[in-house]
């Protein structure tokens, strides 16, 4: 006998897969005639989506899916700030009752988040690195998921999201670098398919409001875009030593900081002697670093549970849950740094 799918419920119900997949997470989006409609049809055709029978009843499964973009899966292994993240997502989620179903959306047409969604019943989902055209908001619209992201991707899209404020990040960690004196200075940010990501053209601004506060005028060769894999950035920045020597490099992550730092060794070139560094991220990791490098630092605890609370809000469907929670970064000064 042929498992009954969730194009036969759609189809007796005369809706849409969209609509059965709402009304299977209790979303609020259906009317109650619809609603019935798909109801009757589960039960008259026999339909059980793997793992969401109590979703059917209780209108939760307490799962939360972590999404994690096909740009980032490896950065799960080399970047530490995405382990820090993902255990403050769990424990959080886990002290709160939810389990986390842990998804990539590598080699995954989005098409196909529909039978994901239905097999696992998730409550709601949390999305790591999302790129700017990520389309898997549409896919988690139409199926009325709630989500939220760990960052402002887009900025044409007001997404909830959980972040940190990168203007202030480029801004505070460009003046630093000008009052100890330095002029030839870098900013080198991530390369995503060409593109700049949202929080990076912010610290691109935070950098340029420095600059002007100096009343020196911006160039566009002071911002420098690389790929943010170890290899590529390591080639970038033994690359950039042989055409230039800047006093000062601000890092947009935690790979490329590794990177920078594995290179400069390479080259003999003396950190903070000869060029100081800032770094954009998780300031627990750089602590460790030699020299430990000066952070603008990002309180990953707080961002996972935030993320958690604030996904809860939305499954929970609270009218007054925030759409965006911004926190101001620390710069936390190591030994990475000196006057010019």
């Amino acid at each position: 006998m042929n498992r009954v799918t969730i194009i036969d419920v759609a189809k007796y119900a005369n809706t849409t897969k969209s609509t059965v997949s709402r009304v299977i997470n209790n979303s609020p989006l259906v009317s109650p005639k619809t609603k019935d409609k798909v109801l009757e049809a589960i039960r008259v055709l026999g339909y059980t989506p793997s793992n969401s029978a109590r979703s059917l009843k209780s209108g939760k499964s307490h799962i939360l899916g972590l999404v994690v973009s096909q740009q980032q899966i490896s950065e799960v292994i080399m970047n530490p700030n995405y382990p820090a993240i993902i255990k403050a997502i769990s424990e959080k989620a886990q002290s709160e009752g939810y389990h986390i179903l842990l998804i990539t959306s590598a080699g995954v047409e989005y098409k196909s988040y529909d039978n994901i969604l239905m097999r696992h019943a998730v409550d709601g989902f949390i999305v790591l690195g999302a790129t700017i055209d990520d389309p898997l908001h549409e896919v988690l619209d139409n199926a009325g998921i709630p989500y939220v992201f760990n960052m402002r991707y887009s900025e044409k899209r007001s997404d909830c999201y959980v972040t940190f404020d990168d203007f202030e990040g480029g801004y505070i960690a460009a003046k630093y670098l000008l009052d100890l004196g330095h002029r030839h200075i870098k900013l080198v940010v991530g390369d995503v398919k060409g593109k700049v990501l949202s929080f990076n053209l912010q610290r691109i601004s935070g950098f340029k409001k420095a600059l002007e506060e100096y009343r020196i005028p911006f160039e566009e060769s002071m911002v420098l875009r690389t790929p943010g894999d170890m290899e590529n950035s390591y080639n970038f920045i033994n690359d950039l030593f042989l055409r230039e020597s800047p006093s000062a490099l601000l890092l947009s992550n935690e790979v490329t900081s590794i990177a920078a730092l594995n290179a400069l060794t390479d080259k003999g070139i003396q950190i903070p002697d000869d060029v100081s560094l800032i770094a954009f991220g998780y300031p627990d990791f750089f602590r460790n670093t030699r020299p430990s490098l000066t952070t603008v630092g990002q309180d990953t605890i707080w961002q996972g549970n935030t993320l958690v609370n604030m996904l809860l809000q939305r499954i929970n469907g609270r009218d007054n849950a925030p759409t965006a929670l911004i926190q101001k970064p620390e710069l936390i000064i190591r030994g990475s740094t000196k006057k010019a």
